[in-house]
């Protein structure tokens, strides 16, 4: 009697395509049209990128609580958070992007040095309100770069600049920073599990810093980045004396535009983002059943090499076959030696960016009914 082929499928979300669990369930469509005796389990997982809080919540089943904040250019916007209970604490969810994502930068003409998180503060302080002592922010698809700067001064952080005037808290006054009072916001979340998700350890300064890397694509210009990378460096100095540490220089402070430095500086904790929520959705232990794990992202490259989900999952897959499904592979060999077993293109011929974008669910159930077919047949050889 044949043993029924258990299946794991664990992907990211495609982004612009399909959620994290609408990749899953796709691939599990495209397994059991092929072998319908399998049992095909869907993760919905994340690793700190835009879309990580709508997976971790989808996984816990947590509760959706709506909040009204400001977003990147301060006007007002609904943003919704997830509430649910981890390890006996009452839990918030969300990521930063609810607030002060990419696409408000976008809508307000990608005006960088107007930019702020000010409304990631206020989900924060909705998120104390409501009386959870844990919250966890993914801090994937910024549109702003002004440090945590905003955030920290919505949840009571003062800033002042040589004058002693107060800064309002945007990218422009960064560079205007000569002293700061943290005291307010150290005293909020004094109680609070803060834990940030990160999905690559990009640094707040330097060649590889958030400045250099990442702020052209929320709108600054080439003469703008020495500006801003030199306004950057003086805010991090006065923060840095301010806590007696080197929070700048910590792997993740640069996510989302400096705001992983800004929300680290009054407790939050940096934590590559995949692992963290592997663990916590239970995806180690179930690994250890599978006999397929089918991993996936948008485009499988350079970096996801430094640690992104579908290398996280291979990581925590007991040493059971790795197979990565991506729209794009740009990835060298050395995906191999990190325990993922085969990477495969899910295009089926020269495609334009829209029409693959508007395929991905077909394409991803294509190429998982022709890998159920490949492995069951060699499996069962092997049996």
């Amino acid at each position: 009697m044949k043993k029924m082929l258990n299946v794991i499928a664990a992907l990211d979300s495609f982004k612009g395509s399909l959620s994290s669990l609408d990749a899953g369930e796709a691939v599990r469509r495209g397994i059991l049209k092929r072998i319908p005796s399998a049992a095909v389990t869907v993760f919905a997982v994340g690793d700190g990128g835009e879309g990580t809080a709508s997976a971790l919540c989808q996984s816990l089943r947590a509760d959706q609580l709506e909040i009204r904040v400001h977003d990147t250019h301060m006007a007002p916007i609904t943003a919704v958070m997830g509430i649910t209970m981890i390890d006996g604490m009452k839990t918030a969810i969300f990521d930063m992007a609810s607030a002060a994502g990419i696409t408000f930068a976008k809508s307000h003409g990608f005006d960088i040095l107007h930019s702020t998180t000010y409304g990631v503060g206020e989900m924060i302080c909705a998120a104390v309100s409501s009386g959870c002592s844990e919250i966890i922010i993914g801090l994937g698809g910024s549109g702003t770069s002004d440090g945590g700067m905003g955030a920290l001064t919505a949840l009571g952080a003062v800033f002042y600049d040589a004058h002693q005037n107060l800064l309002n808290g945007c990218t422009a006054s960064l560079g205007s920073v000569v002293s700061c009072d943290l005291t307010p916001a150290l005293q909020l979340l004094k109680d609070i599990k803060l834990t940030l998700l990160y999905d690559a350890g990009v640094m707040l300064t330097g060649e590889k810093g958030a400045v250099r890397m990442f702020s052209r694509q929320k709108g600054a210009t080439e003469e703008m980045i020495p500006r801003l990378e030199s306004a950057m460096l003086q805010y991090a100095a006065v923060c840095d004396k301010a806590v007696s540490a080197s929070v700048s220089c910590l792997p993740g402070a640069g996510a989302a535009g400096g705001l992983g430095y800004g929300l680290s500086l009054v407790g939050g904790k940096l934590t590559p983002g995949a692992d963290y929520v592997l663990k916590t959705i239970g995806f180690p232990k179930a690994a250890e059943s599978a006999d397929l794990i089918v991993t996936g992202e948008g485009k499988t490259d350079s970096q996801t090499e430094t640690g992104k989900l579908p290398v996280a999952v291979s990581r925590y897959s007991s040493g059971k076959p790795v197979v990565c499904l991506c729209g794009k592979n740009e990835a060298g060999e050395g995906l191999y030696s990190l325990g993922i077993d085969a990477v495969f293109s899910i295009c089926d011929g020269p495609l334009a960016l829209n029409e693959s974008m508007e395929r991905t669910g077909e394409l991803l159930e294509k190429s998982a009914f022709d890998l159920a077919g490949l492995f069951q047949k060699f499996r069962c050889k092997s049996e």
